[in-house]
């Protein structure tokens, strides 16, 4: 089974949630909402926070390096034995193209990739072995090099 999961910042305090993204219909308004088991363990409670809909962003389904959940919008640092290579990547989702090395051309991709100015964009790929979370476009936007 897939879990689609999300983070977005709450509108109350702006502190960030994770969970499922809903946007009812006929609502204008955004929604995370989260699962919290009582002291018995044997039912769920559902918490709803409204939640900023521009700061919302998917779960890859991937970790980094040290076990932290990787989301679209996030910064990494690309690790390859201790040394940081090529600068901070912000994480996105979409169509990019990719370079097939078999075709020897580029083709269109679709799914999350790692993206920096003055650089191709690229598939995440196996990110427990090289990438590391160092913020957020919405946190530390000074992160970035454009």
């Amino acid at each position: 089974m897939e879990e689609y999961l999300f983070k977005a910042k709450r509108v109350d305090n702006e502190r960030w949630e994770k969970g499922y993204y809903v946007k009812l219909v006929g609502d204008n308004h955004h929604y995370i909402f989260t699962g919290v088991l009582d002291i018995t363990g044997l039912y769920p409670t559902l918490c709803r926070y409204e939640v900023f809909p521009e700061t919302c962003q998917r779960y890859t389904g991937l970790n980094d390096i040290s076990g932290t959940q990787i989301y679209e919008g996030d910064i990494i640092e690309s690790h390859l034995g201790g040394q940081v290579l090529v600068g901070n990547m912000v994480i996105k989702y979409g169509t990019y193209q990719a370079y097939c090395p078999a075709d020897k051309q580029y083709m269109d991709s679709v799914g999350f990739y790692a993206s920096k100015k003055g650089y191709p964009d690229m598939p995440i790929g196996p990110t427990e072995v090289y990438a590391k979370v160092v913020g957020n476009i919405y946190d530390n936007p000074e992160l970035l090099d454009d």
